[in-house]
């Protein structure tokens, strides 16, 4: 009887051991991503090709932030900024990151951007792609791109 406890002892102990190894959550992670920019200017779709936009999450990673670089946001724009979206609300669901954010104030040269408060802001990143539209100010704002590596 004894011999046939301690075998079913070793057993459960080996199917325990054996078992599926519990998959660890999805934490989304810093990245650049390399795409397009569209800019709904005059009724026309003005393509900003070749932009990179930076993915950094917080700490908690209950929230993020993308930074656009060098983008014209209508063709008579003299220069190129850099514009940081803050506070964008993440959630994870499998593997895609899900991006939210009613309204919030951009930052730009140094400090925040009120002309051009962002509204409407929804995206994923899924696997190596990211896409997001939004409003800057009046201007409907799209985009799509690969991630860097």
């Amino acid at each position: 009887m004894r011999t046939n406890l301690a075998l079913l002892t070793i057993a459960a102990i080996i199917i325990v051991g054996c078992g599926k190894e519990k998959e660890q959550p999805f934490t989304p992670e810093k990245a650049g991503y390399a795409g397009t920019v569209t800019v709904i200017y005059q009724e026309t779709a003005f393509d900003n090709e070749g932009i990179v936009v930076d993915f950094d999450p917080s700490d908690d990673g209950k929230t993020a932030s993308l930074t656009i670089h060098k983008i014209k946001f209508v063709p008579q724009m003299p220069v190129t900024i850099d514009v940081t979206i803050p506070d964008i609300d993440i959630t994870v669901s499998g593997r895609t990151t899900l991006l939210s954010k009613d309204i919030v104030v951009p930052l730009a040269m140094g400090g925040e951007y009120p002309r051009y408060t962002v509204t409407g802001l929804t995206g994923r990143i899924e696997g190596e792609e990211i896409s997001f539209s939004l409003k800057f100010g009046d201007y409907p704002t799209f985009f799509t791109g690969t991630r860097q590596h």
